[in-house]
């Protein structure tokens, strides 16, 4: 609660050219390190208040310590990021296929 009241922001209204649509983004106007963290207490303070905690997983790859929220419709997703450690660790196992 420290950090969501320390979280000062204002509404945006911005335009998009490419897609001629409108969206009302929340933008910090503070400048402390409390409300630089606003968004991230707010982001928390949704999950706890409207989230499934069982959707909320550690990235499977061994070398990375971010977690994420699952919300495939199967919730069988396994990486932070396909990208990356999902391709980390395929391109390791195929690696040890082709050494063997």
């Amino acid at each position: 609660n420290e950090y969501l009241h320390a979280y000062h922001s204002v509404l945006h209204l911005q335009y998009n050219k490419e897609t001629n649509t409108l969206a009302l983004n929340r933008v910090a106007s503070g400048g402390t390190i409390a409300s630089l963290l606003g968004p991230v207490a707010e982001a928390i303070a949704q999950l706890l208040v409207e989230g499934d905690a069982t959707l909320v997983k550690q990235c499977e790859h061994p070398d990375c310590i971010l977690w994420f929220y699952d919300r495939t419709k199967a919730h069988k997703r396994r990486w932070c990021s396909m990208a990356l450690c999902g391709n980390r660790y395929k391109a390791a196992q195929f690696r040890k296929r082709s050494s063997s």
